[in-house]
């Protein structure tokens, strides 16, 4: 575990005193750092990992608004300073830097040293030192993260949300502002053949070439070399010979749903990403259904609806509250220490699969589809038809190689090391194939 040369060079130089560290320190408080631009400049933001971001304080204070540094200008300069990642501790001529009054304090702090997996532990008179040193402004500019919703009662924390955001004159008529939308036709038409124990291929195959956009899709997917057939050309085929009733019938049913909402191409809550996360997420829990023993094989077709939807209420978010969609996808860049919900928590007052909860209940969606979408990062509060929810919230763990806790993968038949390798090979064998099919999707 080594320094830059540039930060162990500075350090010295005017004597601080530090010690080394490669994960949390109980009594330390860790700081995040950021760095943020604007057509004027550029600013270096450190603020404890407790705590948002909040981009709109910015704006209040300095007048300016302002972004997440661009990767290529992150890059030029982590080479210029010789350094991998963000530093907290290196005063950067052409950055000013800005400190978050919740910072001050705390007797000992955590700051990032530029190379990964080296921290920097510091007492609070050389972090002043540092301050001063490196011409900082103390300022207010974020706030604690909220507490993880446990109540269970969406429709009254999205009312809540809704009037939080919107004028007096709106909220007089907010029947009006949250307009459930309606479910697609198609949709509503293959949810009922879900229900329908004599529900037969023709019929689902009429259901679906009605819709010639989705006809395309189910077809273009099953002649895809990730499912390796060929000489499918129609619905019938597609089912017949390659995926079966019940794997078409949830592909199409996501799909239908999916392209029922609008998402704008903003950042990295855009249309390209949405569609390619869904497919991934899809494909990578149906692997590891299969791992299971064969009473669990049978919810195959259920875990990949899940995973086709497991973003959804990203759409509805976008949506509903299209005037702060653009706020909040900014906030996720600024916040990357923190979770996508716990960043809508603090913006909106509502999370993104409180909001498909809410909304695919309204729409008559089964309960296990429902729980495991509301309940994916927190499988305890789903109750009894708990399967789904942990199934996907493990999925998306092993997806972003996020650590896996003991509770996470309780009550799966799984083995972690084996169901993060059969994702891994998935990823590295049919990525390609599954990108080009989240380009079909998101046509």
């Amino acid at each position: 575990m080594t320094l830059p040369w540039r930060v162990k060079k500075f350090l010295d130089e005017h004597a601080y005193r530090y010690d080394l560290a490669t994960q949390a320190v109980p009594d330390a408080l860790r700081l995040q750092v950021v760095y943020l631009e604007d057509s004027l400049g550029t600013l270096q933001v450190l603020f404890p990992a407790t705590h948002m971001l909040r981009l709109h304080s910015l704006a209040e204070t300095f007048g300016r608004n302002f972004t997440i540094m661009s990767a290529a200008h992150c890059l030029r300069l982590f080479r210029r300073l010789g350094i991998q990642q963000p530093s907290g501790v290196l005063p950067i001529a052409d950055l000013h830097t800005l400190v978050d009054a919740s910072v001050l304090g705390h007797a000992h702090y955590l700051i990032d040293s530029g190379d990964q997996g080296c921290l920097l532990r510091i007492d609070q008179p050389e972090l002043m030192r540092l301050i001063h040193d490196s011409d900082g402004e103390t300022v207010h500019l974020c706030s604690a993260v909220l507490p993880v919703d446990r109540d269970g009662d969406d429709a009254s924390r999205i009312m809540r949300s809704v009037e939080s955001l919107t004028s007096l004159r709106i909220r007089q008529r907010l029947e009006e502002t949250l307009e459930i939308p309606p479910m697609p036709e198609t949709a509503r038409q293959i949810l009922r053949l879900r229900t329908d124990p004599e529900a037969r291929v023709e019929t689902l195959a009429a259901v679906i070439e009605r819709d010639p956009a989705l006809n395309a899709q189910v077809i273009c997917w099953a002649s895809s070399p990730f499912y390796g057939s060929t000489g499918v050309h129609s619905v019938e085929d597609a089912i017949m010979r390659v995926l079966g009733f019940d794997m078409v019938l949830n592909m199409a049913l996501g799909l239908s749903l999916g392209h029922s909402l609008s998402l704008p191409q903003d950042g990295p809550c855009g249309l390209a990403p949405y569609w390619e996360q869904a497919a991934q997420t899809a494909q990578s829990a149906l692997a590891l259904v299969q791992l299971m023993p064969r009473h669990f094989r049978l919810q195959g077709s259920k875990a990949y609806l899940c995973g086709l939807l497991h973003n959804f209420g990203q759409l509805i978010s976008a949506h509903l509250f299209p005037g702060h969609f653009s706020m909040v996808c900014r906030h996720i860049e600024a916040n990357p220490h923190l979770d996508v919900e716990t960043i809508e928590r603090q913006l909106l007052g509502v999370t993104r699969h409180q909001l498909a909860a809410w909304l695919l209940q309204h729409w008559h969606m089964g309960a296990e589809i429902i729980a495991a979408l509301r309940y994916q990062n927190c499988p305890d509060l789903a109750g009894p038809q708990d399967f789904l929810p942990r199934l996907l919230g493990l999925t998306r763990c092993l997806l972003e190689h996020r650590p896996v806790s003991a509770d996470r993968i309780a009550g799966l038949p799984l083995e972690l090391a084996p169901a993060q390798d059969c994702v891994d090979n998935l990823l590295r064998e049919q990525g390609p194939d599954l990108r080009a099919m989240a380009r079909q999707m998101s046509l």
